[in-house]
């Protein structure tokens, strides 16, 4: 404890108790890399399935060619295929991005082609549908929405384009219609496809509830930590303002006074160096051990501090009962505590702040205290100083 001017400290412990608060508020970015890795999970199984819909479709549809003769259509099937095949091949080298990207080229390509060339006898509109869903689950549902939409334009200008006569009945319909070949490929698209994007829905919505239980944990876990310590367990700067606030506040109705004792130990920075920090660790324990097993329920202890700790006392007679109190935690806390096969020994220093009525507010209570354990530790250690009352 410098032993100068006493400084205003409330505002520093505030601003760390904030800055704390950020960093594990930062819990949230695994979370967001958690969400990152599923959907790099999402495209690769798309990438998978369209490598099988390569391997098994792209055949099919070439041996067609041996009942309608050889289209266009056949050959782009064949250089889709080529592609799906070859972002399987190099999955692990490409970003999500461009894996992403390249999969909705491949439907949209494959969709556009089959319902230019077969209009409703082919399956190209489902490829344009499945990409809305694709999207909708790759990134957002405004934008599976939007790609909807654009699926809706492109088959309502196509159908008007056959209605009109600019783009003539393929002559190879009837054939395609009776070729066993033909309607081998569009099985495989038909049930293939689907069970892959049914497989990718399901693993989301597997990933999407995990992430979830994750979430309310973490929620749970920042909540906590942001208002207790995390070394002890007892409530920090934060949740004992709002505590000693909501007491000071209460004393009008309830007659119930309001004592604080602000603790400082004394030695605890040579225990450190003599011992090391988890000795001083050990120490920080045992002090906020003992200070909750012997005071009652509706106390507070909090953490405040490196070595710093809030007693808040409620129903309390006058201030001379806050002052025993604090005699009585002061020869508690400067009982021997044992690590391994040593034995430690600290003091305290106690600055006592005592409310009768609402003339304190809970910051103005602290700074009280905390003046009076200066002039404590000023006075030598295990000292006890009671701040005078506050001016009216």
């Amino acid at each position: 404890m410098d032993q100068g001017q006493q400084p205003d400290r409330l505002a520093g412990r505030r601003a760390a108790s904030a800055t704390r608060r950020a960093l594990l508020f930062g819990r949230h970015e695994q979370l967001d890399r958690h969400l990152d890795v599923v959907r790099s999970s999402l495209i690769d199984r798309m990438i998978k399935g369209l490598a099988i819909i390569a391997l098994l479709g792209v055949p099919a549809s070439l041996t067609r060619s041996l009942s309608t003769g050889w289209v266009p259509l056949y050959g782009l099937h064949l250089l889709m295929g080529i592609v799906a095949v070859s972002l399987f091949l190099y999955r692990e080298r490409l970003s999500d991005r461009f894996k992403a990207t390249a999969v909705l080229v491949i439907f949209w390509v494959v969709g556009v082609a089959g319902l230019l060339s077969l209009g409703l006898a082919g399956a190209g509109m489902w490829w344009l549908v499945i990409s809305s869903l694709l999207m909708s689950m790759l990134y957002s549902i405004r934008a599976g929405l939007v790609v909807m939409g654009l699926v809706l334009v492109v088959m309502s200008l196509v159908g008007v384009a056959f209605y009109l006569g600019a783009l003539p009945v393929p002559s190879t319909a009837g054939n395609y219609l009776r070729s066993p070949k033909a309607w081998a490929s569009a099985i495989i698209g038909a049930t293939l496809m689907p069970l892959i994007v049914f497989q990718a829905v399901a693993a989301l919505h597997a990933s999407t509830i995990d992430l979830l239980k994750q979430s309310a944990e973490q929620r749970a876990l920042i909540r906590d930590l942001a208002t207790h310590d995390e070394l002890t367990g007892v409530p920090g700067l934060t949740l004992a303002l709002d505590r000693l606030e909501q007491s000071l506040r209460a004393i009008p109705r309830s007659g119930r006074k309001v004592g604080l004792l602000f603790i400082d130990l004394d030695g605890f920075k040579a225990i450190n160096d003599s011992h090391g920090h988890e000795a001083g660790d050990s120490v920080l324990m045992t002090v906020a051990r003992r200070l909750r097993l012997n005071l009652r329920s509706e106390d507070t202890v909090a953490r405040i501090g490196g070595d710093e700790f809030l007693v808040i006392l409620t129903g309390l007679g006058d201030s001379g009962d806050t002052a025993v109190i604090a005699g009585k935690l002061q020869r508690l806390l400067g009982e021997a505590i044992e690590y391994g096969d040593q034995t430690i020994s600290v003091g305290c220093s106690i600055g006592v702040a005592f409310a009768a009525d609402v003339s304190y507010d809970a910051e103005d209570m602290i700074r009280a205290a905390d003046a009076a354990m200066y002039q404590a530790k000023r006075a030598g250690s295990n000292q006890i100083r009671l701040a005078p009352p506050p001016a009216r």
